[in-house]
């Protein structure tokens, strides 16, 4: 019996554990949450780390496991790749994992191969990040270097101070695994964000799905993605040059086989390889290509991580289709949610909290209150309720926060869900 390694159990994670177990593939879980419904799911659970690399090596010995799979998550991907390695299983390499996982060695490695890359800096110590910044003109985005689900993103001008400029930096170092933080030249890019899921094998691109980025801009965390949606509506040529650019950096930074998951910009004639993670994309977004194409991408990541054949053919969007994050912008008791009727199908409902349970704010993919997967009559549609949920979508929430201060900044003039 093939028996296959996979790290993390969180609710997105729970399918591709779940077809595997339909192939009769013995599945082992490593997830240092001993509530995630993965452990629930899995053949065997261990709560360990998924950032514990010996021990997770030690784990794969032990079950002599045929592939490891780190689904959906940044800091996971380089833990398999290093177990990857150890044991000779189908991986890329470590080094390739980690370029993309850290947002300033990724940086450096898109300046020395002439792509297309904002000014960047990459920081270990507050005071100097503090020291370079103040006199800088411009705007500047704050990320940890080595963070995913946007959390501890901001963005920052000189007008809005030194002291604004220093909680940003110490929330980005904060959420920082290893505490770097990189702040670089915030785009102004063309049209939506480009997002979605992509496979390669042999190192090439043999299957990508283009999509749209959504945002809610009033929201307490701006850069906090509440949405994809499928197909992207850039123009065809447009999304042809994307694709040659991410051939082009897959062939460079040596990565052979496998998902990953993007963020794209497009401005003028550049193209702004934002955020590449070398695994699948979060929020459902391979069950959601799927519905789009019916390309399974689940199932071809199996098969990567197992070292058997992958075919799978550049299938265009033929049902629109997109999920939609539910979040509230205030903590509160969630009391319920309430659905308009309109032009989609809500194909999957994801929601995490009962009635009556205190919810956090959504400032990053940890704090989701729930998702959906939907399906829609026509692109136009898709993206006029995408872009104003308000209109089909109430979320209930008795807010438990008496006064907006230090614990509460909404970048929003008001307090909003939407």
């Amino acid at each position: 019996m093939l028996k296959l390694l996979l790290l993390g159990g969180a609710m997105h994670q729970v399918p591709i554990i779940q077809k595997a177990k339909q192939q009769g593939i013995f599945t082992v879980l490593c997830d240092y949450l001993p509530d995630n419904p993965g452990r629930l799911v899995a053949d065997r659970y261990y709560c360990t780390s998924t950032l514990d690399r010996e021990a997770v090596l030690a784990i794969a010995r032990e079950e002599g496991i045929d592939g490891i799979v780190a689904y959906a998550s940044d800091p996971a991907a380089r833990t398999a790749a290093y177990v990857g390695e150890a044991l000779g299983l189908a991986t890329n390499s470590l080094e390739t994992v980690e370029t993309l996982t850290n947002k300033a060695k990724f940086r450096t490695f898109l300046q020395r191969y002439d792509f297309a890359v904002p000014e960047a800096f990459a920081f270990t110590e507050l005071e100097t990040a503090i020291d370079t910044l103040r006199e800088r003109a411009g705007e500047y985005i704050i990320k940890p270097a080595d963070a995913s689900g946007s959390k501890g993103i901001s963005k920052w001008s000189r007008g809005h101070g030194i002291e604004q400029l220093r909680r940003h930096l110490q929330v980005a170092f904060t959420m920082s695994f290893n505490q770097e933080v990189v702040v670089e030249e915030f785009i102004t890019r063309d049209g939506y964000q480009i997002g979605g899921d992509g496979v390669v094998v042999d190192g090439e691109l043999v299957f990508r799905c283009f999509g749209n980025g959504h945002f809610n801009v009033n929201g307490v965390n701006p850069f906090a993605p509440i949405s994809a949606s499928f197909p992207s509506v850039h123009p065809p040529h447009v999304l042809e040059r994307v694709h040659q650019t991410l051939q082009r950096m897959l062939t460079e930074v040596g990565f052979k086989q496998g998902a990953f998951n993007f963020d794209i910009f497009v401005k003028g004639e550049d193209v702004y390889l934002m955020d590449i993670g070398p695994r699948n994309g979060g929020n459902y977004i391979p069950q959601i290509i799927e519905q789009a194409t019916g390309v399974d991408l689940v199932q071809a990541t199996i098969d990567v991580a197992l070292g058997m054949p992958v075919t799978l053919e550049m299938k265009p969007v033929t049902v629109p289709s997109s999920y939609f994050i539910i979040g509230s912008q205030e903590t509160g008791r969630f009391m319920g949610v309430h659905f308009d009727e309109d032009a989609y199908t809500i194909r999957q409902a994801n929601i995490y909290y009962n009635v009556g349970d205190v919810v956090p704010r959504f400032e990053g993919a940890n704090q989701a209150l729930g998702s959906l997967i939907l399906e829609f009559e026509d692109v136009e549609t898709m993206l006029r309720l995408v872009e104003h949920p308000g209109r089909w979508l109430t979320l209930h929430i008795k807010s438990t926060e008496e006064t907006e201060g230090e614990s509460w900044t909404s970048s929003s003039p008001v307090r909003t869900v939407f």
